[in-house]
């Protein structure tokens, strides 16, 4: 095992969307780096624009001694507990930074609720002598924390836009976004609804609702 200590961050992108992959992003970053990402400007993602995230991005990659990045589907979504399925990125994330050995003095994680004691197991099995950390807003405190998000929401940044190049634009993908919601009801009037839609999302099954009454209406 290296002698090299390094904090990893872990933050997501997409947990809330009804499009999409969620993606859960590690940033390893040595000890005494923090500086350079701070005066480079990092920060939480959701506060930067897209461009700006793409910018910093780069510097994250230049710094950083490790990134790993684990992707949660819809399908897998639809099935599962989303709290579970964020720790089981999160530790895949660290089975990854252990393969490589890397020396974590600390693991900083944004707050998944009701697993922060599983995190702390799972993690002092691989390192037993790093500081396991989960907090709410996380990636305002801590750089490295920040640091992911940005690389899970640069991530999420250009799948959308894919997605977007195959279905239509469909806006952020969130189902408070109202060009989300009227894309997703013109996509099942037209008798189609692609893979990328979680399926147990509330906002689905109003959309299914209001496209039956709008199809009785016609009748």
């Amino acid at each position: 095992m290296s002698s090299r200590r390094v904090t990893l961050g872990v933050d997501e992108a997409g947990r809330g969307s009804l499009v999409g992959d969620m993606f859960v992003a590690g940033v390893a970053l040595a000890d005494g780096l923090e500086e350079a990402l701070l005066e480079a400007g990092v920060r939480d993602s959701k506060s930067l624009g897209r461009s700006r995230r793409r910018e910093l991005l780069l510097d994250v990659i230049r710094l950083s001694d490790l990134i790993v990045v684990s992707r949660v589907v819809p399908e897998d979504i639809d099935r599962g507990n989303l709290n579970d399925l964020e720790l089981r990125a999160v530790e895949r994330i660290l089975k990854h930074a252990r393969s490589r050995r890397v020396a974590l003095s600390r693991i900083v994680v944004d707050e998944i609720a009701g697993r922060k004691e599983a995190l702390e197991r799972f993690a002092r099995k691989l390192f037993p002598d790093a500081e396991v950390v989960m907090k709410p807003k996380a990636d305002r405190e801590f750089v490295q924390v920040s640091a992911a998000s940005i690389v899970a929401k640069c991530l999420r940044d250009e799948f959308a836009r894919i997605l977007s190049s195959w279905y239509g634009e469909f806006g952020s993908g969130y189902p408070s976004d109202p060009r989300t919601v009227r894309w997703l009801e013109a996509t099942l009037s037209a008798g189609t609804l692609p893979g990328c839609v979680r399926r147990s999302w509330r906002t689905l099954r109003r959309a299914r609702s209001r496209a039956l009454d709008e199809f009785a209406k016609k009748k």
